[in-house]
């Protein structure tokens, strides 16, 4: 189930259209547009990590639902993470227990546990 949902996701883009209430068709075809090559980086259990651009990674975890932590570096690295439903439709955001301009989310491969991490210390 896990590589169709990533097959749709990375190679069914022209569909797209047809799928407009998905938010991570929509976030990859974004990606596309502005020149960015996905790619599976790694796979291990219900784990996947994806290469949208040179500065952003997907990371996602198939449970019940789907677990993504999207991580952006321009230079400094934050993240977000959201959960999404079997058909990729946005359900709701998983927030860090601390207030950070640039939080950090690292997920576990093999429970899809979120450590989040204070990025913030860094030099002007």
């Amino acid at each position: 189930m896990r590589r169709l949902f990533l097959s749709i996701l990375l190679f069914g883009l022209s569909v797209s259209a047809n799928a407009g209430n998905s938010a991570l068709l929509r976030i990859v075809s974004d990606l596309m547009t502005m020149g960015g090559h996905p790619f599976v980086v790694e796979e291990q259990g219900n784990y996947t990590r994806l290469q949208l651009t040179d500065s952003a990674t997907l990371d996602i975890y198939e449970a019940d639902n789907y677990l993504v932590v999207m991580t952006v570096c321009a230079p400094q690295c934050s993240s977000c993470a959201r959960v999404y439903n079997k058909v990729g439709e946005y359900l709701f955001p998983l927030e860090p227990s601390v207030q950070s301009i640039f939080p950090l989310a690292t997920m576990d491969k093999e429970t899809g546990h979120i450590t989040w991490t204070d990025n913030d210390n860094w030099e002007y």
